[in-house]
């Protein structure tokens, strides 16, 4: 039976004010949004818990706690009611009461009641378990409190509710630096960098324990040959210096004159990019005070890198448009090394190479592209080229006499 056209549009009127109010609150126009859902609700609006959740968000928003509670309470007593009676709620009511408990929780915290909010948390999961704000905020207060393994539990679970919750992966890789995990911690600072990219703070670790492993990976390569002669070492670079401090023990001689030529042996052949110098920093057993505290240039000594002009002449025949940038760069080769930039030098050395080489792919793909068409067509039934030539040959006429002719 066909609805009265009275209800009908009783109903539109209803979802449109529902969407007004949807895009007051996108345009932070709380008080309007209010005022929407309110009237989308007189006119029977469906489901009804959908408008009093949204009514309630904004409520939040103009700091309106009671009027706020009371739309979250409301909704969360409706679905209480319909459970005592028998009847099993929609999956969208479920998740209507989900944000109310979420909702009314972060009400209650603020209010400093923590244990009511984490009550609200754990009912919001109960109804949806896939809804991510419950976990995440239930695990802050796992961290305030020190529950590591329920914390980490409650991140997981958020992370795995939505996966693009970039504060939740912030907050998990901070927990597993503090729990020692700094591999885990990076991949999951990197994860929250890569779902929002103005994640500042998440940047800033991801720095930070990229140069603690990168100052790791250097004082590892001095640690052994400088072991051999009595010392330990620590490395830090800091933009183009690194700070190298090395410590004996009261006794123990070490000559440092000779000692940079060490380093250099161990370090020129990383190429470390953009490093031109070191500070060798000197201690000896519990003296705060350096008994050596010298600046040296790292790549002192080291040959000048071959310019490649012969690679780069190569580049002309092979493919001319990587000459100009061949002979560029091995222009650059010495004009880099004769101002002291080794590293500058070497990476235009390669350049030359790289560009050559690239070169002579190039035009072997070329070469070999039509090669490979033509070896293709000749096992075609009717191949191109076969038929080309035949086109271009001139028919001959063949002359029979006539009494041949009619004889046949």
């Amino acid at each position: 039976m066909a609805l009265p056209i009275k209800i009908v549009y009783r109903r539109q009127a209803a979802k449109l004010m529902y969407r007004r109010g949807v895009t007051y609150q996108q345009q932070q126009a709380y008080g309007a949004a209010v005022d929407a859902f309110t009237q989308a609700m007189e006119r029977g609006y469906v489901p009804l818990a959908d408008a009093k959740v949204m009514r309630g968000i904004n409520l939040i928003c103009l700091k309106d706690v009671g009027s706020a509670i009371a739309d979250f309470d409301a909704v969360i007593q409706s679905a209480a009611a319909l459970v005592e009676s028998g009847d099993k709620p929609h999956a969208k009511d479920s998740f209507l009461t989900a944000q109310a408990h979420y909702h009314r929780g972060r009400l209650r915290q603020k209010a400093g009641n923590e244990a009511g909010a984490l009550a609200d948390w754990s009912a919001a999961i109960a109804h949806h378990p896939s809804y991510s704000q419950p976990y995440y905020q239930r695990a802050l207060v796992h961290l305030s409190q020190s529950l590591h393994a329920e914390a980490l539990a409650d991140l997981d679970a958020a992370i795995e509710g939505d996966p693009t919750f970039a504060m939740a992966y912030f907050q998990r890789g901070n927990l597993r630096a503090q729990l020692g995990d700094m591999l885990g911690a990076a991949t999951d600072w990197e994860l929250a960098v890569c779902n929002d990219f103005t994640f500042e703070a998440a940047k800033q670790k991801l720095e930070k324990v990229q140069k603690f492993a990168y100052d790791a990976k250097l004082t590892q390569v001095l640690s052994a040959p400088l072991a051999e002669l009595g010392l330990s070492v620590k490395v830090r670079c800091s933009a183009q210096k690194l700070a190298i401090h090395v410590h004996r023990q009261v006794g123990t001689g070490v000559s440092y004159y000779t000692l940079p030529e060490v380093i250099r042996e161990h370090l020129v052949p990383l190429h470390l990019a953009e490093v031109t110098h070191f500070q060798l920093v000197g201690r000896a057993g519990e003296v705060n005070r350096p008994d050596w505290d010298q600046a040296y240039d790292l790549y002192k000594g080291q040959p000048c890198p071959p310019s490649n002009w012969q690679a780069a002449i190569s580049t002309i025949f092979l493919f001319p448009p990587f000459a100009v940038p061949a002979f560029f760069q091995a222009a650059q080769v010495k004009q880099a090394y004769n101002k002291g930039r080794y590293s500058e030098a070497l990476r235009a050395s390669k350049a030359v190479k790289g560009l050559c080489i690239a070169s002579s792919v190039t035009l072997g793909v070329f070469t070999m592209l039509p090669l490979g068409y033509v070896a293709y067509d000749s096992m075609q039934e009717n191949p191109t080229f076969k038929l080309v030539k035949l086109a271009e040959q001139p028919q001959q006429t063949i002359h029979r006499p006539y009494h041949k002719m009619w004889e046949n």
